[in-house]
């Protein structure tokens, strides 16, 4: 890891970080800090919001810089740091999901005895672009007629138990939820929990198509087209709402209401188109004692996600947040025995305390950092930057940050020598990572910057700040 610099990152070109009058160059460390202390004190973030820093050397522990670094504060998407790195240090990076098919045997006449199951334990990747939505259900169907079964005289039955049914985290306001970026998390998810929704005058059809989407047409036929979909935050149906003209097709994109029927009824469209009767009910599992039942009942056939740290690149590459309430989930479910918002956030802990951060001021109702009811420190982030650039595995997770222009900083740090991760919510801004000085020394960073009338304010400091510290040319 201490050859961050050679091993990940390209080469910073001083040309790109000043304009065409650049400052002068602090004289020392003490005025270098002194010009962070004005950019932060001059900028519209500090005179509007609140601002928090941290920065350290990584090798040596030196802080470079340090203003409300133990306040907690809300983190956005920074929080994804945590999640991610204390996924890849329990897992490891090759850690694999495995959706499970379980059932009898066959009665030599086609038919399987009993139920049949669905097993989830939270792979978030039955999605573009790892495979096409509905390719596992094909590879169990050909698993089952492989075995000579074309009928099952029991029940279709999806086991989501590795997760709770609390779909949605604490604190995410209703306007997001029919948004995918705010998709409901289950144990059993497919498509990352979001279909696409065909309307015409007289029907609706949706993609991936499943009968565990619910909905209902309250639209007028005629009139100019207006459709807008509606959805209760405690109800699992879509309300399909406005006007629709013969001959026109309205497509809208919306989050499900409940992930495990949902896929459940994926999949049983895909066991019937597939040749493959199903004679009893679709439904989920009964969280008493059918969930031993379900794991003493044969293993059929077994699909693989992809591994952890190909996942967690495309959380803090792309902030995907369906991708990090997975992980989140997922370690509370590995180390707790269920995934649910209290265990991830007792494994993050254990990890904190396992590597001598201090756990004091955190607060993760989530992994996504979705929630305004989140906190942490900039010292705390910079610990974890800190463990992981030290961490057996921390090549994996150095990896999985963008670069300046990748990514979300696709726009942001182009030529800094840095992997890190940003964070945007209504009036809350972050950037919290590892930059190499133009001298060659990895710095570990945290800004957070909350309650801003304009998160442009924040990104502007962000940028100024990192800017400054890349440019300096002598040890600290």
């Amino acid at each position: 890891m201490r050859s961050l610099v050679k091993a990940c990152l390209f080469t910073l070109s001083l040309s790109q970080l000043a304009g065409a009058t650049p400052p002068p160059k602090p004289a020392n460390a003490n005025e270098l800090k002194m010009r962070i202390y004005q950019q932060i004190h001059n900028s519209s973030a500090f005179q509007n919001g609140h601002v928090g820093v941290y920065v350290q050397v990584l090798k040596t522990g030196r802080v470079v810089y340090s203003e409300n670094a133990l306040k907690p504060m809300i983190p956005a998407s920074n929080l994804k740091v945590v999640t991610t790195a204390a996924a890849i240090d329990l897992l490891g990076p090759d850690f694999r999901y495995y959706t499970e098919l379980r059932g009898g045997v066959s009665d030599g006449k086609g038919t399987l005895r009993g139920n049949l199951y669905l097993k989830g334990q939270g792979d978030p990747t039955l999605c573009l672009p790892y495979v096409e939505p509905t390719a596992p259900w094909k590879f169990f169907a050909k698993n089952l007629k492989d075995k000579g079964i074309t009928t099952v005289d029991g029940d279709l039955v999806g086991d989501d138990s590795a997760f709770d049914r609390e779909y949605i985290g604490q604190g995410w306001f209703d306007r997001y939820l029919l948004d995918s970026y705010a998709a409901p998390v289950g144990a059993l998810s497919l498509n990352c929990n979001v279909v696409e929704m065909s309307i015409t005058s007289d029907s609706v059809h949706t993609q991936p198509n499943s009968p565990g989407f619910q909905y209902q047409r309250l639209y007028k036929t005629g009139g100019y087209d207006e459709c807008w979909l509606t959805r209760d935050r405690n109800s699992e149906v879509t309300m399909v709402r406005g006007n629709v003209s013969p001959g026109s097709v309205i497509r809208r994109t919306v989050t499900v209401g409940n992930p495990g029927t949902f896929t459940l009824g994926s999949f049983m469209t895909s066991l019937k188109s597939n040749g493959v009767t199903i004679k009893g009910n679709t439904r989920l599992v009964d969280l008493g004692n059918e969930v031993a039942r379900c794991n003493s009942t044969p293993l059929i056939a077994r699909y693989q996600s992809p591994r952890l740290k190909d996942i967690i690149a495309q959380v803090n590459k792309e902030s995907d947040n369906v991708f990090a309430q997975h992980a989140f989930k997922t370690i509370g479910y590995k180390s707790r025995g269920q995934g649910t918002a209290a265990n991830g956030e007792a494994a993050v802990r254990d990890f904190l305390r396992r590597n001598n951060v201090s756990e004091q001021g955190l607060t993760m109702v989530d992994g996504s950092g979705l929630s305004t009811l989140d906190r942490i420190t900039p010292r705390q982030l910079v610990g974890v930057v800190e463990i992981m650039w030290r961490h057996k595995h921390g090549q994996s997770y150095v990896d999985s940050l963008p670069t300046g222009g990748e990514g979300t900083l696709t726009s942001r740090l182009g030529g800094l020598t840095l992997r890190a991760k940003t964070g945007t919510l209504d009036e809350h801004s972050a950037l919290t990572g590892y930059l190499v000085s133009s001298y060659g020394q990895t710095l570990g960073f945290s800004i957070l910057v909350n309650n801003v009338p304009q998160t442009w304010s924040g990104v502007e400091l962000e940028d100024k700040i990192l800017h400054t510290l890349a440019a300096w040319d002598r040890p600290f």
